[in-house]
């Protein structure tokens, strides 16, 4: 591995998750290297407009016009995106929810798409937002249909925090849990994260049948939806016709 390489997209990762702007100090005693190279780094991101400085303080830098434009076109051109947009769109604004896609990295689920109905309460959080897999229901839609050896991988290095009364933070339960989530094909985030916020999701696989992104829509806790189940099942349907349109043969039958 190419060790400059490597610390320039880890400064690119954490300009990304600090839209206020970092110190060049901070940055260095971040990625724990001298000052002098972190300079160097930073001198070739400006160059290439992956970084820039803050437009009210030259002092921080924040990412790049040029980061922008690669991410865009990520997501413009990533097949499961541009298919499962439409479908998601669709559930969110049936419900007057935001719609998320996420991809799996490690033990945090990546939010690569989102959509706002006019009428929802809660924006959550923004693109490029990283979140655990096991209170969130993009995280539960994606661990449950791992392979045992994977899954069992990512939940011993798992560190629980109990954000709220309801986080799950015991392995056990939390596969007990993922159980319940295979059964009826949608995952839910019943106030885990924010105790006023609840989150459906549903997996997404490709033609091999991996499972390789998870939807879902959030907005402010409903009782009545909750006991209902039916935006689990919306959601579910949705990210069915997203797999077969990814070639996935195998979709489930969905139970009413």
């Amino acid at each position: 591995m190419n060790r400059t390489i490597y610390r320039a997209v880890k400064i690119l990762e954490i300009l990304a998750a600090n839209i206020q702007g970092t110190s060049l100090i901070e940055l260095s005693r971040a990625l724990d290297i001298p000052k002098s190279s972190t300079y160097e780094i930073m001198q070739t991101l400006l160059k290439l407009k992956l970084a820039e400085t803050h437009l009210y303080n030259p002092k921080l830098y924040v990412l790049g016009s040029k980061a922008f434009s690669i991410g865009s076109k990520y997501v413009s051109s990533n097949d499961i995106i541009h298919l499962g947009s439409h479908y998601l769109r669709e559930v969110a604004a049936k419900y007057n929810k935001t719609g998320f896609m996420g991809f799996l990295d490690g033990d945090e689920v990546v939010y690569v798409y989102k959509w706002q109905s006019p009428k929802a309460k809660l924006a959550s959080c923004d693109l490029g937002t990283r979140h655990p897999v096991y209170c969130t229901s993009l995280g539960k839609a994606l661990l449950a249909f791992l392979p045992k050896e994977k899954l069992d991988e990512i939940i011993a290095n798992i560190k629980f925090d109990k954000k709220t009364e309801n986080t799950i933070t015991d392995p056990e339960k939390l596969k007990e849990e993922l159980e319940l989530v295979r059964r009826r094909g949608y995952s839910i985030d019943n106030r885990e994260v924010e105790s006023h916020m609840a989150c459906y999701g549903a997996p997404i696989f490709d033609h091999m049948g991996n499972v390789v992104a998870a939807i879902s829509v959030s907005d402010m806790y409903n009782e009545e939806e909750m006991k209902n189940g039916q935006v689990g099942r919306d959601l579910r349907a949705a990210a069915d016709k997203i797999s077969a349109g990814l070639g996935y043969s195998n979709s489930r039958k969905i139970a009413q």
